[in-house]
């Protein structure tokens, strides 16, 4: 039986501050770390797109920490030309063109004062957050709105595809398959349930998400 712990607000701010300041991918200067209602906030100003996800993806693995409200805004660093959006346009359509998982001739791209959106079709729900996250990493760029939409290559049973979830669940020692519930109709997948930390809670929403023939994911899973 897992043990919960109750941590206090301190706790949590200074491990997460120790945790933006190990990442080597931030700059955690202007980031600003509060508690309220029991939700980690995080305010302030990062360099780029990827940085604010990668904060948020690092306040979630700090034990104790149940929810991020991410409100960081994106500001590039001051000094020297920014991009313009036809040219952060380019770099994207060339980043993606240079991936070998993404067919970039069915990806558009349209830039509209930093703000990103990506429109069109990929093969795969993993290939369409692929597309995202080379686009957050492009200079320049303030937001990516994902509006992809995931074409399977193959048709995969409803079925199929939920046995193979949760057969890839029994088999990863974070995910208990007998607190957990998965559903399946026209290729798009539910999570519910519980699970005992946000790791795992994520590590069950990427297993479905690189499952052939999964259009989509909505995780409702819970954290006890």
């Amino acid at each position: 039986m897992v043990q919960t712990v109750q941590r206090t607000s301190e706790e949590i701010i200074d491990d997460v501050h120790s945790r933006l300041l190990w990442d080597d991918r931030i700059d955690e200067s202007g980031i600003d770390v509060n508690i309220s209602d029991g939700k980690v906030v995080l305010t302030g100003r990062v360099p780029t797109c990827s940085d604010r996800s990668y904060a948020e993806e690092d306040v979630y693995s700090i034990a104790g920490v149940s929810f991020v409200d991410n409100r960081l805004a994106v500001s590039p660093p001051a000094g020297g030309e920014a991009p313009g959006d036809d040219d952060i346009a380019s770099h994207i359509r060339n980043a993606l063109e240079w991936s070998p998982h993404i067919d970039s001739g069915k990806v558009g791209v349209t830039v509209e004062g930093g703000a990103v959106t990506l429109q069109g079709t990929v093969d795969s729900l993993w290939q369409k957050t692929m597309a995202a996250r080379i686009a957050e990493n492009i200079r320049g760029v303030l937001d990516v709105r994902n509006l992809l939409k995931v074409d399977p290559a193959r048709t995969v049973p409803d079925e199929e595809i939920a046995c193979q979830i949760l057969k890839a669940f029994e088999n990863d020692a974070l995910l208990d398959i007998s607190l957990i519930n998965v559903h399946v109709k026209d290729g798009i997948v539910t999570l519910s349930g519980t699970v005992h930390n946000h790791h795992a809670l994520l590590t069950a929403e990427k297993i479905a998400e690189i499952t052939s023939g999964v259009r989509d994911v909505n995780n409702y899973l819970v954290v006890i």
